[in-house]
């Protein structure tokens, strides 16, 4: 018939690109489309044209015969054996400290919610609760009781009493080496948790999933066309950790090859911020750029997930690069607000109260950040201490920082500027003449201007390197006059 359409041809799920077949999975979980948009890092609004799109091509009328049709390719044997090839979980029986029996049953309670919740949400098989129960009998240290149910990761839990209300805290263990990978803690009123158990655990496994993701993808290898978009986005997470300017060109390229396959996918863009803030804390390239590139990505995550925080964290980094630190407060707020759990958002707002002279606010959100990366921010914490003037203190713990980050160079200036200030200028020289040689490029009259000239912890950083450099080159001095003297003293003989 004349202007009727084809209608397009029907795909199966093999022929579906690795994201459908991801959205179709979470589909036939029973997850709506809001906890889609949680664990794809997506909009509600984008899911549901993924979904219409995704019934368009299996030619179903809707998501329970969609669902249908991937639960019976998923229940065949080889896709059984793919997904239980990968690293598994398993959920730990939650301790209750309480004596009280409804404290017992809910902590029973969250130890088969918690296991059911991340069968339906991740991509990880999970060990049977059956199982896992016993699992603290079957070892004293995680990597024995990982072992033993053969799990990579361990869920683990108490509810404890606290105050007239209760305490839930959650971590996520990595059992090949012991390390958390992430924790959570989450107060309620003595009646609370007892009535919203299903939202507590939808609330803590979203929060844990990006933890899993990265922890699995952390060691891959360059990845190649059938890599998902999500994966790419945490491969660059990863590469964004090690704090060197090669690692954050390749994770610019992981990310933007995740735009490629998904342009509309939030992760991607947040770690293009992330990287954008890291290239002008670290003097990575022109800094007019990088502020460009991390104000984009802010305003681009607030377009894309308007209810996530990413956006909102962007946008105050954005703000505190022009050094308007008590504008970006507002924002930095709202991403706690909307993600209590969002460390990284602490320690920013840390920044911001400081530098307005709200010591006791910042010093609590630090804090608050340290805890939920208890192997993190040690850079974050020894700002705070060189901002107090606490100049041995800061020493100490921008050292550490470097321990685990060698060629992080903002650390190791703030090294070299606490250790001048506090009267150890060998030790500065040493931390100056690391930061000169490998990164030459780093310069402190553009940090001055970049955070901001008039306040005055900027002013004691500059000097703090001015007075480190200086030494570097005395000792430089006297250790060519030396030579020279060496020299004469050689052709004098």
């Amino acid at each position: 018939m004349a202007g009727s359409r084809e209608a397009p041809p029907k795909l199966s799920i093999d022929a579906l690109s690795s994201r459908r077949r991801e959205l179709l999975q979470l589909v036939a979980k029973g997850l709506t489309n809001d906890e889609i948009g949680r664990v794809l890092s997506i909009s509600p609004g984008t899911v549901r044209s993924h979904i219409s799109t995704l019934l368009e091509q299996l030619d179903v009328s809707n998501r329970t015969e969609a669902a249908a049709l991937y639960v019976a390719w998923e229940s065949r044997p080889n896709q059984v054996a793919e997904v239980l090839s990968r690293p598994a979980i398993a959920v730990l029986p939650f301790e209750s400290s309480s004596t009280d029996p409804r404290s017992q049953t809910v902590a029973l309670g969250l130890f088969h919610d918690f296991a059911h919740m991340f069968a339906r949400w991740c991509w990880f098989p999970v060990i049977a609760t059956m199982s896992s129960k016993h699992g603290r009998s079957l070892g004293r240290t995680s990597q024995e009781i990982g072992a033993a149910l053969n799990a990579r990761f361990l869920v683990d839990g108490a509810l404890r009493p606290r105050g007239s209300g209760w305490r839930l805290s959650v971590q996520l263990v990595d059992a090949t080496t012991g390390f958390q990978l992430w924790s959570d803690q989450r107060d309620y009123s003595s009646e609370e948790p007892f009535g919203n158990e299903s939202e507590v655990c939808h609330a803590i496994v979203a929060a844990a999933y990006s933890a899993l993701t990265t922890a699995t993808l952390f060691a891959q290898d360059l990845p190649g066309a059938e890599h998902r978009a999500w994966e790419l986005a945490y491969q660059g997470m990863a590469l964004r950790e090690r704090r060197d300017a090669a690692s954050n060109e390749a994770a610019g390229e992981r990310f933007q090859a995740a735009l490629a396959r998904e342009p509309q996918l939030p992760l991607a863009h947040f770690g293009l911020g992330l990287l954008a803030y890291d290239a002008v804390l670290n003097q990575w390239g022109s800094r007019d750029q990088a502020i460009e590139r991390l104000c984009i990505a802010g305003e681009r995550c607030r377009e894309l997930a308007p209810q996530a925080a990413e956006g909102h964290f962007l946008v105050g980094r954005y703000l505190q690069a022009r050094a308007d630190w008590g504008a970006a407060r507002g924002p930095l707020e709202t991403a706690v607000g909307l993600n209590p759990s969002f460390a990284l958002a602490h320690a920013a707002l840390a920044q911001s109260l400081e530098i307005e002279g709200r010591t006791d606010d910042a010093l609590l959100r630090l804090e608050h950040a340290a805890r939920l990366g208890p192997r993190s921010f040690l850079t974050g914490l020894a700002v705070l201490r060189f901002t107090r003037a606490e100049y041995i203190e800061a020493l100490a713990l921008a050292e550490r920082a470097i321990t685990l980050s060698p060629m992080y160079p903002f650390a190791r200036a703030l090294a070299a500027t606490s250790a001048a200030l506090g009267g150890h200028l060998e030790r500065a020289v040493e931390h100056i003449a690391v930061l000169r040689t490998a990164h030459p490029y780093f310069n402190e009259r553009d940090f001055v201007s970049t955070f901001g000239g008039s306040i005055d912890v900027i002013r004691r950083f500059s000097r703090g390197i001015e007075l480190a450099s200086r030494g570097w080159q005395t000792r430089a001095s006297e250790a060519l006059s030396d030579d020279r003297q060496m020299a004469r003293d050689e052709l004098d003989t």
